[in-house]
Parts: C-alpha cells; sequence; structure tokens
C-alpha cells in the first residue's frame, strides 16, 4: 500500500498565518558613516508562522500526524495566505466564477523579466491586480515560485497583462511554459521541525511553528 499524506495544512482556522517575505541584506558603513553599503546575502524567502487556536486532545492528532508525515522536513507541504483571497479588487468573490464565468483563476505565462516584470495572458478582459495580490507560478517539473504584485495593472481587451513582483521572478526555474495562479495562489514549504510548540494539559492549547518556503521540486 502507498503511503499517502496531506500536502496541506489540516486546517485554515487559526489564530495566526502570516507570510512574511525575508530579504536577507547586510550593511556595513564606509567613510566613517558617511555611506552605507549594503549587499544581499541569501535569495528572499517567504517564511510561514502558524498558531492554531486552543485545541484539545483529540482535536490535535490531526495536526500531529500532519507534522509526523513530513518527516522533520524531508516532505513538504503547501499553504495560501487566508488574508489574501480572494484578490482585493473582488472582495465578494466566492469563487473564480464569480470575477469571470468559466475562468478557473489561472492564466498563461507570456513573459518572466529579470527586473520582476511579469507577464499573463488568457485572463478574463479587464481583469485587475491590484498592490499586495499574490501570485504563485507552478511548473511540470514540481517548482513554486510565490509572488506579490508591487503595482496595479489592468488586462486589456485580449485578457492580457504585465505586472511587476517582488521578490525577483526565478527566470532559471519558470518559462512561458509555467501556470499562473490567481486564485489561492499556493507556496512550498519545509516545516522547521525545532519550531514546533505544543502542551498537553488540562486546558486546551494551541499548537504553533513555523515554516521556510521551498521553490524547487
Amino acid at each position: 500500500m502507498a503511503l499517502t499524506f496531506p500536502r496541506d495544512l489540516p486546517s485554515y482556522v487559526l489564530v495566526r498565518g502570516t507570510f512574511t517575505l525575508v530579504d536577507a541584506v547586510a550593511s556595513s558603513a564606509s567613510r566613517s558613516g558617511a555611506k552605507l553599503n549594503l549587499t544581499r546575502v541569501s535569495d528572499p524567502t517567504w517564511t510561514l508562522d502558524v498558531e492554531t487556536p486552543p485545541l484539545r486532545p483529540h482535536e490535535k492528532r490531526a495536526w500531529t500526524a500532519w507534522k509526523n508525515s513530513l518527516r522533520g522536513g524531508l516532505r513538504e507541504f503547501l499553504a495560501y495566505d487566508i488574508t489574501r483571497n480572494p484578490p482585493a479588487a473582488y472582495p465578494k468573490a466566492k469563487t473564480p466564477q464569480d470575477i469571470s464565468p468559466g475562468w478557473g483563476g489561472t492564466a498563461a505565462v507570456s513573459s518572466l523579466g529579470l527586473a520582476g516584470a511579469l507577464g499573463l495572458s488568457n485572463l478574463p478582459a479587464g481583469y485587475q491586480v491590484r498592490v499586495g495580490d499574490r501570485i504563485g507560478l507552478e511548473a511540470a517539473a514540481g517548482h513554486r515560485g510565490y509572488y506579490e504584485a508591487v503595482e496595479d495593472a489592468v488586462a486589456n481587451a485580449s485578457g492580457a497583462l504585465t505586472v511587476t513582483v517582488s521578490p525577483f521572478l526565478h527566470t532559471s526555474l519558470f518559462t512561458t511554459s509555467a501556470i499562473a495562479r490567481l486564485w489561492l495562489p499556493k507556496a512550498k514549504f519545509i516545516i522547521d521541525w525545532q519550531s514546533w510548540q505544543q502542551e498537553t494539559i488540562g486546558e486546551p492549547t494551541p499548537i504553533a511553528f513555523r515554516a521556510v518556503q521551498r521553490v524547487m521540486a
């Protein structure tokens, strides 16, 4: 029998589910402090901090089994930011079809610029991307990129637009064969098992942990 395990959080009923883009930049002063030199020391990476509501012992079973299925981080999981869905221009949408009948929430990638310019097509005509919307890229090889729009953009009558995103696009991993997901885009994460916090006492207590993004398959 093949081993199956969840590839998503057991629940999105959370006290905290914070996505943070960590842009590791080191600074050093020169010229007696008159000039500040900045150097990026690692690639920008998303982190995810999770805290559940207080759980009773029987409610913790799904979470502990899920955590153990990840094998200490040897297996990844997927998660989305519930505060960024639906997209900002469509606050009343419950499904992508509420934005445009027949639309599945994805787009084709038409171009990837080194400065973060992402070209998309096959969107509903007039589709609006707003600052802070999240966009996920998915490649057949299993790579998953996760980006945030840093400007507004509107699709033309043919359903095409270009929007600048952060961090810069992973052009070595994604091509125009990738799929862009604008409805519930998910990032791939590896759990930091040492951050897992759990207590079993008489009263309900929460579970909390941190995870770090993994882009490659």
